[in-house]
């Protein structure tokens, strides 16, 4: 398989606009004002709009991040195909030549104008201007600032008065979702003629509230850690914060404009094509891709509404490490693994207890998130999500493909081998990851020959009778959820379940 390259030309894409989000909001007097007031006020992040409709601010920073992040996930994803799996033994050595010497210091840069070596060691200066009165938070705190290879592999203690409009959204299953503008915004680069950092100014930010979190765990702070290590490639987290009134914890997260990729799904379905859906299901591969052969890390809540989308192109992964209780640990009283999930999502085996979370377990999940990326509808969407489902999940039932959608028999193959019961007949994310990369390869080359493009032009040909698709007047999916499906994350403790197996598999016992 050919891999993806990134060309010299997005390089300098990226850089330019860095360039321009940093210069656009610096406070320098050398910073010519450009009128831009005769199209009115953007709405999202309340600057003055560039043009009608439109806002330099937003998307400058958005673009950023989504060459950045897509940058980084190919890297990752070539890395790991050189050497499927790092030797957990060693550490590797880190090549930063392509970055440049400091200005300041003289070391190498570690990323684009960006020092380690000097940047550490400012964060480390200030550590007695601040504290978050919890000494785990700031000793986590303190040590990405100590380790920053870059402006997303650190955090910082906010306190909540920096945050403005803050706007309820939703509820998870063990948190709250807000909105904010964090007047500061993110560190961007350290400013060496002005010795200030350089920030992201009035940046729209997600507030994640932790029930419970003013008894936040330890244990569950180091797994805080797991999502700060893969910061780069997944929804990242620029901070943490505390409500004065309910003195609940609050992570700092980028704010993505769409949502879960079920909310995305559910409202543009019937306008995305094949070669859409299968970019979805390529940058999902790809994130958890690096999650678990490049960082050697579970999910262990993998399921639609940790995805967070943009658009079809743009979906990361979220909540590594924080999908579960504040105040408790993964381990119950009697020392076996808690479970905790969406319950379409969990694989049968920690259903059951007959086993705990594993590589192959998130991939049960991927599963599912593919079952709805192809059909529109969530797994099990029409019955209840009680202890009757859990065990028909355990004895192989599985969510039915809609019989007036047809599906590309490739696509529907690895959908089911990945939710086999037996774990070890599962794909890896890497192969996941080679195959939609061949898919969409194909596809975006014409390659008629190829399997996939036979199978998606006979698709369409049966698709086009589609009555569900014909009588839809607008791009969204008709269903209604079942009132005791839950889709949030919840606790579980169920016992004396039988030993999954796939449908119509015969007992061995």
């Amino acid at each position: 398989m050919e891999k993806i390259t990134i060309t010299n030309n997005l390089n300098e894409v990226v850089n330019e606009i860095n360039e321009i989000s940093i210069s656009d909001k610096l406070d320098t007097e050398e910073t010519p004002k450009v009128d831009y007031e005769d199209y009115g006020i953007c709405e999202e992040c309340g600057n003055e709009n560039t043009d009608e409709e439109w806002c330099l601010q937003p998307e400058i920073i958005l673009s950023t991040m989504n060459f950045r992040t897509h940058n980084i996930i190919v890297n990752e994803i070539n890395e790991i195909s050189i050497s499927d799996k790092l030797d957990t033994e060693e550490t590797p050595k880190v090549d930063y030549e392509d970055y440049g010497i400091c200005e300041e210091c003289g070391n190498e840069n570690t990323d684009e104008e960006w020092c380690l070596q000097r940047n550490s060691q400012h964060f480390q200066q200030n550590f007695g201007n601040w504290t978050s009165e919890n000494k785990d938070i700031d000793e986590i705190i303190q040590e990405s600032q100590s380790n920053c290879i870059n402006y997303l592999s650190f955090i910082e203690w906010i306190p909540y008065s920096k945050f403005e409009n803050i706007k309820y959204i939703d509820k998870g299953g063990f948190g709250k979702i807000y909105s904010a503008t964090w007047k500061e915004g993110n560190i961007l680069k350290r400013n060496l003629q002005q010795k200030q950092w350089e920030r992201i100014y009035e940046k729209k930010v997600a507030l994640k509230s932790l029930n419970n979190s003013q008894n936040i765990t330890t244990g569950f702070l180091n797994e805080f850690k797991n999502h700060l290590k893969c910061n780069e490639v997944i929804v990242p987290c620029f901070g943490i914060t505390q409500d004065p009134e309910t003195k609940n914890y609050m992570f700092v997260m980028c704010f993505m404009e769409d949502g879960n990729l079920r909310n995305f799904l559910k409202s543009k379905f019937f306008t995305l094509s094949w070669l859409d859906k299968l970019n979805s299901l390529l940058v999902i591969s790809s994130g958890l891709c690096v999650i678990h052969d490049k960082v050697n890390l579970i999910h262990q809540d993998f399921h639609i509404g940790n995805v967070l989308s943009i658009n079809n192109e743009i979906c990361l992964i979220t909540d590594l490490g924080l999908s579960k209780p504040a105040d408790e640990t993964r381990i119950s009283k009697d020392s076996k693994q808690k479970v905790f999930g969406v319950i379409p999502y969990i694989t049968p085996e920690v259903l059951s207890g007959d086993d705990n979370y594993s590589k192959a377990s998130d991939i049960y999940g991927f599963a599912m998130i593919m079952f709805e990326v192809l059909t529109g509808i969530p797994p099990f969407y029409n019955v209840p999500h009680d202890i009757d489902l859990v065990l028909k999940i355990c004895n192989g039932y599985r969510p039915e493909i809609p019989s007036n959608i047809v599906i590309p028999q490739l696509l529907v193959d690895k959908m089911k081998r990945c939710w086999d019961a037996k774990s070890e007949q599962r794909l890896t994310a890497k192969e996941l990851f080679d195959d939609f990369d061949n898919y969409k390869t194909n596809i975006e080359d014409k390659v008629r020959e190829s399997e996939i493009c036979k199978q998606i032009k006979e698709c369409d040909r049966s698709n086009l009778t589609n009555p569900v698709n014909n009588n839809n007047t607008n791009s969204s999916t008709p269903y209604e959820i079942h009132p005791s499906a839950i889709y949030t994350s919840r606790c579980f403790n169920f016992k004396n379940l039988s030993k999954p197996k796939n449908l119509n598999e015969n007992d061995t016992t």
